[in-house]
């Protein structure tokens, strides 16, 4: 790439190497991530220590460093989906006690990042870590984002979308999840139960800013205490506080 500075990308390119599923590697396998040999990945991840980007175990493995944490909460207090639907976030964790988590869309690549978090109440919620991100498919956010689209958007966009079946419950038939989609936009907000986790269900609505869908706020709880009738109670309760707290 023009202007490309060698040795920044390969310090970034070793930052990119951890994920969720591999947040701890050994010098070697770093290397054989980034396609370096050790020395250069050792010299390169000295530097990156001292700048507090990584960890050195002492079993002698790499992780991420908490910089990286410093950074990352100026992002999310940055993004424009934050500001938008924080408020609302904290007013819908205040009255519900559940779980409420705010996602921002990348449309390139069709995936949703989790930006916040408001941590439940109840006992035993698992949902998505904030930094996580997955892609487009079925449950609650993903129908919320999907709904802020016009009918023609959707159109292009649900052929592209791998629906691959993260529980017995979700969608994976395209015509079912534009269905789906479209009854969610015509209410105003979108539900689901069990499609993305078992045993948990919710009720997410699209954020716009400047009339363009951004991201969605949800509330997640448990399937026991959101049968149908309260699914769609929530759904409500969302979409109105979020219309009251971005007047």
């Amino acid at each position: 790439m023009t202007g490309e500075v060698r040795s920044v990308a390969r310090a970034l390119d070793i930052l990119s190497a951890f994920s969720a599923a591999h947040p701890r590697l050994t010098l070697s396998e770093l290397a054989e991530a980034v396609g370096l040999p050790r020395p250069s990945v050792r010299r390169l991840a000295v530097t990156l220590i001292d700048r507090g980007f990584l960890r050195q175990d002492d079993d002698g493995s790499y992780l991420l460093g908490v910089r990286l944490v410093e950074l990352g909460s100026q992002v999310t207090a940055g993004s424009a989906v934050t500001h938008r639907a924080g408020p609302a976030a904290d007013e819908l964790a205040r009255r519900t006690g559940e779980t409420v988590l705010i996602a921002e869309v990348d449309w390139a690549t069709l995936s949703l990042l989790i930006i916040g978090k408001r941590h439940s109440l109840q006992p035993g919620a698992a949902t998505s870590p904030v930094g996580h991100r997955y892609a487009i498919t079925s449950g609650c956010l993903a129908k919320a984002v999907l709904s802020g689209l016009p009918p023609s958007g959707l159109a292009s966009v649900v052929p592209k979308l791998r629906l691959t079946p993260r529980t017995t419950a979700s969608i994976v038939d395209p015509d079912a999840l534009a269905a789906d989609v479209a009854a969610s936009r015509d209410r105003g907000y979108a539900i689901q139960s069990g499609e993305f986790l078992p045993g948990m269900s919710g009720a997410a609505v699209p954020v716009y800013v400047s009339g363009r869908v951004v991201g969605a706020l949800a509330v997640l709880g448990s399937t026991m205490r959101y049968p149908g009738p309260e699914l769609h109670r929530a759904g409500r309760l969302v979409r109105s506080v979020l219309t009251a707290t971005t007047r």
